[in-house]
């Protein structure tokens, strides 16, 4: 009797959720090189939005109950952005037109106001971008000669449009930006109770930015804060602060 309560204990404490990372800053600037071939390569320093999909991957079957935002994210993550640091590039492909990667997204940003060389100008672009990846979560239980093996993966497709706004100064341009981010998500999950889903689930994120970055050739250096509208499917409506920093060199 001791030894199966001793059991039913140890399973309970194995409980392992399986949740998604996304990253919490775009850099959605209003401006695009002024020739064709310039561009950017940077570092970016960024907060994160995780997503739990799956409350246990242990259980039989798996628990779903709640969608659940940043439950296991520590507070100094919102402040350092130390836990998603990431890579953008971007390269202007015609008069205004620039194509862009940012950590897995692939997009196009067009500048519709006053691109050129002026300065003290308004300035403004559109932007969309669409990506797709894998993030998987494993566990294994010891319990005796007995192990028991869970694993959760996730095929997540992402979509963004969105607009952004600024004034360009010779070095600067502070901005206002707004994205709307779509989310479509399919999770498998094997453990030693079987094969389970895949499960669906769908989620949007909208992001309102406010940020300064530089736009001429040299140093490209930018900082941004986002307030995000966070709502899945079978989650609450949720919000979230986010900072980043971008470093790196344009050419």
């Amino acid at each position: 009797m001791f030894r199966a309560l001793f059991a039913l204990s140890l399973l309970s404490l194995s409980a392992c959720s399986h949740s998604i990372s996304m990253r919490a800053s775009h850099f959605n600037m209003p401006v695009v090189s002024n020739e064709q071939w310039q561009g950017h390569a940077a570092v970016v320093m960024a907060s994160e939005t995780r997503v739990t999909l799956v409350n246990d991957i242990n259980s039989n079957p798996p628990l779903r109950d709640k969608v659940l935002i940043n439950s296991d994210i520590d507070a100094s993550d919102f402040v350092t952005g130390a836990n998603n640091v990431g890579f953008d590039a971007s390269v202007s492909v015609f008069k205004g037109i620039e194509v862009y990667l940012e950590n897995f997204l692939w997009g196009a940003r067009f500048q519709f106001l006053n691109h050129g060389t002026q300065n003290r100008v308004w300035v403004g672009s559109l932007m969309g971008a669409y990506g797709t990846k894998s993030e998987t979560t494993t566990d294994a239980f010891y319990l005796g000669n007995n192990t028991t093996d869970a694993k959760a993966e996730s095929d997540i497709t992402t979509s963004q449009a969105g607009v952004s706004l600024g004034y360009k100064y010779e070095y600067l341009v502070p901005y206002f930006s707004y994205i709307y981010e779509f989310h479509k998500v399919k999770t498998s999950i094997t453990s030693t109770n079987g094969t389970f889903g895949p499960y669906d689930d769908e989620g949007n994120h909208s992001y309102y930015s406010v940020g300064l970055s530089t736009h001429q050739k040299g140093l490209r250096a930018a900082i941004e804060y986002s307030h995000i509208d966070i709502k899945w499917d079978r989650s609450d409506r949720e919000s979230q602060e986010a900072f980043g920093v971008k470093l790196g060199f344009a050419w």
